[in-house]
């Protein structure tokens, strides 16, 4: 069966027969193909199609989308098919440059905002043009929301967009309103930490029930849905209002299924009387008699006593933290066990690595990798 991406790539979008007068012919080499005269005449862009790509990401980072007219006599179309933007059939003109990861990005979003049931697409009950023609709907209407976009610059100053890196400066015009919804945030955030904590307690996140409700077990429909729609590339938060799941949930199992790592979200906190997790609301979730420390996002729990040193990893089992299995022993006679200083021995371990078996499993204890037994990574007992 044909993919997605290849029916997708072979839709050439329409635009409305306007703009080919206001935007097209000045800022393009529309109906001639770029060439080494482009710049000479003047032209921002080569083909018509890097206006309508231009148009489209204008669209897509406002998140808003204008219909094509539907009088078909006021539309237009590049006779050239998605997948030969930057190429004619394979072959590279002269001045064009490959487009296919502008294309891949193009498909990725227009996956994840348009409303295609991918359940039924992979069933067979919709066919493979047809959602594809879906992607080419949303993709022209972006791109128009674009083109008006750019119109009603040039209403308002008819020069706007002859200006020297004048179509540069709209986007990073877009980067600088993301810089300026950040500081504000960043000043919400320590408006907030200026409250006295008593003023918190009944807006406090309690992240163990997240936990819990996220651990519970999703059925295989919503499994099935979930790996179709993050294996075609939609966002995280979208996915988790599409599945009606918390986004804390959506995490959860597709870190399950091995496609995303999720933070921990933890900090680990050492005393004389041993080690303590602590989560981000700053709740205390396990309490251990030995030292803990975090290492590639995982909770190890290492406990020296006089019979051997041994390491532990510390996860949650039906919603409790709890210790879990041995991860490696080095005995007296081992070459680790005489390294480990008797107090704070915890500040020399650097590093702990998993392997595939237990038994590939490697600490790093002052810039020397041990093995399992607490043997130099690589000598032989």
């Amino acid at each position: 069966m044909e993919s997605l991406f290849d029916a997708w790539g072979k839709k050439n979008p329409e635009w409305e027969k306007k703009y080919a007068e206001l935007l097209m012919e000045p800022f393009t080499d529309y109906g001639r193909g770029t060439s080494q005269y482009t710049v000479s005449r003047g032209k921002i862009f080569g083909a018509g199609y890097e206006m309508f790509i231009i148009g489209f990401f204008i669209g897509l980072y406002f998140d808003k989308t204008r219909k094509l007219p539907d009088d078909k006599s006021k539309r237009k179309d590049f006779g050239h098919p998605i997948m030969f933007w930057g190429s004619q059939e394979g072959k590279l003109k002269l001045g064009r440059t490959s487009y296919k990861k502008i294309q891949e990005y193009m498909f990725a979003a227009l996956v994840a905002k348009t409303d295609i049931d991918f359940i039924s697409l992979e069933k067979g009950e919709i066919s493979v043009n047809d959602a594809a023609n879906s992607l080419k709907h949303k993709m022209e209407e972006y791109a128009n929301y674009g083109f008006h976009y750019l119109e009603d610059m040039l209403e308002d100053d008819s020069n706007s967009l002859f200006k020297e890196s004048a179509f540069l400066k709209i986007f990073t015009s877009f980067i600088s309103e993301d810089n300026k919804e950040e500081d504000e945030v960043e000043n919400f955030v320590e408006d907030i930490e200026s409250f006295e904590d008593g003023e918190l307690e009944d807006d406090s996140i309690d992240e163990e029930a997240m936990r819990t409700e996220a651990e519970k077990p999703w059925n295989e429909d919503d499994i099935e849905r979930l790996t179709l729609f993050f294996d075609h590339g939609m966002e995280l938060n979208k996915l988790a209002e599409r599945l009606g799941k918390s986004l804390y949930a959506v995490q959860y199992q597709l870190s399950l299924l091995g496609k995303i790592k999720m933070p921990l979200n933890v900090t680990v906190k050492n005393t004389e009387q041993g080690g303590i997790v602590v989560n981000k609301s700053g709740q205390v979730i396990y309490t251990d008699e030995a030292p803990l420390k975090i290492f590639n996002d995982k909770i190890y729990r290492f406990n020296k006593k006089s019979a051997c040193m041994t390491v532990k990893d510390i996860k949650r089992v039906d919603g409790e933290w709890v210790k879990g299995s041995k991860m490696l022993v080095a005995y007296p006679d081992s070459e680790l066990y005489p390294k480990l200083t008797s107090s704070n021995f915890i500040d020399d371990i650097e590093d702990f690595v998993e392997g595939s078996k237990r038994e590939e499993n490697k600490i790093k204890v002052k810039g020397v990798w041990y093995d399992y037994y607490g043997d130099v990574l690589g000598s032989k007992r």
